[in-house]
């Protein structure tokens, strides 16, 4: 959580977003994954690729998942608000967005230093239906709209994690793992997930509900690579990135947004840049699902 210093307004947020996207070793702009562990299944629209934090928008694609009590439902939301250091309770669940953001990867198509790059990036801060704050990022203030293709390498990092931690223990909390979480941790809770699938399955009676859950159920069972003899274990084969990105965390992404403010019922002051910290982790391969957390810190007109 963040703190506030001077005359700022400070908004820790959290929760679940959706990415639907194809996986490697299937090109991510692949539609419905082929190859990789993420599939749009029978019943589901094409994969768009978009960072979706709110359930209600165009392209969100949510999963039963039985009885499972580990199921990730999308929504990012204020947790806490801080105006120059004082509580501001109403702003609390208070919902973001960014829309059409996309987590930028080439898959080793194209040989560049993009990956996980965040583009295109406007924040929207929404409450009780009314917009409150709206900003967007620009890659070269001096260029406005370039496009991440034609970006150096210091617009690239602004917008990229800084680094990335296995069995993280702040995504554990965040996600109600056990902490800190182990690789039989993560294992479990595949099979566990699996086992809630099967029972699912047996209820279901539509042939292509069927078809989606047996395709689930099946990538749920891989949960170590069993063909990676190469680096075996006393446990076993290594664990499969279906279980190990449950508290897998990619942290230290700091986008100070630059561009013109669209909204701003806040006092936001334009001439400053407003910085959105925040990291990612927990990715759920069969929710297609992970949760964010982070602040975004407004300085305020005096």
């Amino acid at each position: 959580m963040s703190e506030t210093t001077g005359n700022t307004l400070v908004l820790n947020f959290g929760g679940y977003f959706q990415l639907r996207m194809a996986t490697d070793p299937d090109p991510t702009d692949d539609p419905r994954g082929m190859s990789g562990y993420t599939f749009a299944l029978p019943g589901e629209p094409d994969f768009d690729g978009l960072l979706h934090l709110q359930a209600d928008e165009l392209g969100v694609c949510q999963r039963e998942f039985g009885s499972d009590g580990f199921s990730p439902r999308v929504g990012v939301t204020v947790k806490s608000a801080l105006r120059s250091g004082v509580p501001m309770p109403a702003l609390e669940g208070a919902r973001l967005s960014l829309p059409n953001a996309r987590l930028v990867e080439r898959n080793g198509l194209v040989v560049r230093n993009d990956f996980f790059a965040l583009d295109p990036v406007c924040l929207r801060l929404v409450q009780g239906g009314k917009l409150l704050l709206e900003r967007v990022d620009e890659l070269d203030p001096a260029r406005p709209g370039l496009p991440i293709t034609e970006a150096d390498s210091p617009m690239l990092v602004r917008r990229q994690p800084k680094a990335w931690q296995m069995n993280s223990p702040e995504v554990a909390a965040a996600t109600g793992l056990p902490n800190p979480p182990t690789d039989q941790d993560l294992i479990a809770n595949r099979l566990h997930r699996r086992d809630c699938l099967i029972e699912l399955l047996e209820r279901t009676t539509d042939p292509v509900q069927r078809a989606a859950l047996e395709v689930r159920i099946s990538e749920l069972a891989i949960v170590r690579r069993w063909w990676d003899l190469s680096q075996e274990t006393p446990a076993g084969p290594p664990i499969d990135r279906r279980a190990y990105t449950l508290a897998l965390q990619a942290k230290g992404w700091n986008v100070e947004l630059n561009g013109p403010v669209r909204e701003n019922t806040l006092g936001g002051d334009p001439k400053q840049p407003w910085p959105l910290a925040f990291w990612l982790g927990g990715w759920d391969g069969d929710a297609l699902a992970a949760y964010m957390s982070g602040s975004l810190t407004v300085p305020l007109v005096s």
